[in-house]
């Protein structure tokens, strides 16, 4: 009977997640990329994937509560209504008949070039400076110690890690101007830079930066072909899992090197599917927990108090933010979805008000970058699309603020120099056909 009772929940919250995914994708225009319908997709296929792998590649899983449930359910109701709330007071009201227009998105031929250039020339100082990482780190294996180096060290790349954030600006750009236009020296410099980020982002040892490489692909793609596409999307998921799983065995995360290729695939997929849906289960257990509001706002506002604190405007102290433990439910696991440093700060009101702001903020981007043809927006709503679909995974909305600031500054820097070199191509132009009329 409680097997039954547990079943009956799953179905329920499954179907209205589906519910959910409907409404917006018919109130929003019928466009998967657009946000909310984005975001409720995601949700429905994460729980469905979860009630799924209950009974096959995670048949140990525990099942999950009622109240956690709700958290994701008024979490996507949250994130929507902030959505359509910005939708409506952007777009007229037969939105839905307007033309989608691709951004108009020129950068300068020899900047390209440049800034490929930048991130070429650095990249073996990167790897040198990651090197001597490891070499602190006394382990065999050179991605396990710079990943234990970088992680629970007191080691740091120092001011070459900014180059990771600038390749990736480097190769939306790149990649944009490709898709506009298909010759061969923008294949050849798509090329360059696309293997440039892939290789920064596996020396981060981070396998998530490896999936901002296919979101940027994703996003621009859409962006220029205006159309959701199935299957060039599950294309690019099988390229990227094969990527993650061939990481996650280099890493002896899902896989080991000495053992067959079976083997690996069989632990692989197992890790994959925890990958997927196993933060689900630890933000169950530590709601039991009952941590609440309990770290006085520090993950949320860490960024600036460490900011206030050097410049001297509050008292330095310690920022206590939340530490994500290892639990076993029964798989081992340290990621709490999204939700876990936001209810930890402030509770469950304060989780779901700040993803009503998030899905504000992701449709003013999208309906500036398809709408308005922003250049500015058409990068910003591409590089966000990271945290939203990561948010079953992680919060990286905040926790990587730092990173999303170097995106800014590399971004605008690109496109303030891109305007003042149009500006002044045009004066010259001006000039000359002054010159030939007078």
């Amino acid at each position: 009977m409680e097997q039954f009772s547990v079943i009956l929940t799953d179905l329920i919250f499954i179907l209205l997640h589906f519910f959910l995914v409907l409404f917006t994708y018919y109130r929003l225009g019928k466009i998967v990329m657009q946000p909310a319908v984005l975001f409720s997709l995601l949700w429905f296929i994460i729980i469905l994937l979860h009630f799924i792998f209950k009974f096959t590649l995670l048949n140990k899983l525990e099942p999950l509560s009622l109240k956690v449930y709700i958290v994701f359910f008024v979490g996507v109701l949250f994130f929507s209504l902030g959505s359509i709330m910005v939708a409506l007071a952007l777009e007229p009201a037969n939105r839905i008949n307007i033309k989608i227009h691709s951004p108009s998105f020129n950068i300068d031929f020899k900047l390209r070039i440049v800034s490929t250039a930048v991130i070429l020339v650095g990249l073996p100082f990167y790897i040198q400076a990651a090197y001597k990482i490891f070499l602190s780190s006394h382990i065999e294996s050179f991605f396990i110690g710079l990943r234990y180096e970088l992680s629970y060290g007191d080691a740091d790349i120092g001011v070459l890690k900014y180059l990771m954030s600038l390749s990736y600006v480097v190769f939306a750009v790149n990649l944009y101007s490709f898709f506009k236009q298909r010759n061969k020296i923008n294949r050849a410099l798509l090329i360059i830079s696309f293997l440039l980020t892939l290789t920064y982002a596996i020396f981060a040892t981070g396998r998530t930066f490896l999936f901002m490489v296919l979101i940027i692909y994703l996003g621009i793609s859409f962006l220029v072909n205006n159309r959701f596409s199935a299957k060039k999307i599950f294309f690019s998921l099988s390229i990227f899992f094969c990527l993650f799983m061939l990481f996650g065995i280099i890493m002896s995360k899902g896989g080991n090197v000495n053992k067959s290729v079976e083997e690996n695939i069989d632990a692989s997929s197992t890790y994959v599917g925890t990958y997927l849906v196993i933060g689900l289960n630890a933000l169950d257990k530590e709601l039991d927990q009952h941590k609440e509001g309990s770290a006085e706002g520090d993950y949320s506002t860490m960024f600036f108090k460490k900011v206030a604190m050097s410049l001297g405007l509050i008292p330095t102290r310690k920022i206590n933010a939340p530490a994500h433990n290892y639990v076993f439910v029964p798989y081992a696991t340290n990621v709490y979805t999204y939700y876990s440093p936001y209810i930890s700060d402030f509770g469950k009101l304060y989780a779901w008000l700040m993803l009503a702001f998030y899905g504000g903020l992701h449709t003013w981007l999208y309906n500036k970058a398809v709408y308005k043809k922003s250049n500015r927006a058409m990068l910003y709503y591409t590089f966000l699309l990271f945290p939203l679909l990561l948010s079953f995974f992680d919060d990286l909305y905040l926790s990587i603020f730092s990173f999303w600031f170097q995106l800014i500054f590399f971004a605008e820097l690109i496109l303030m120099v891109n305007s003042l070199l149009n500006s002044n191509f045009y004066f010259r132009n001006q000039m000359v056909n002054a010159e030939g009329t007078g």
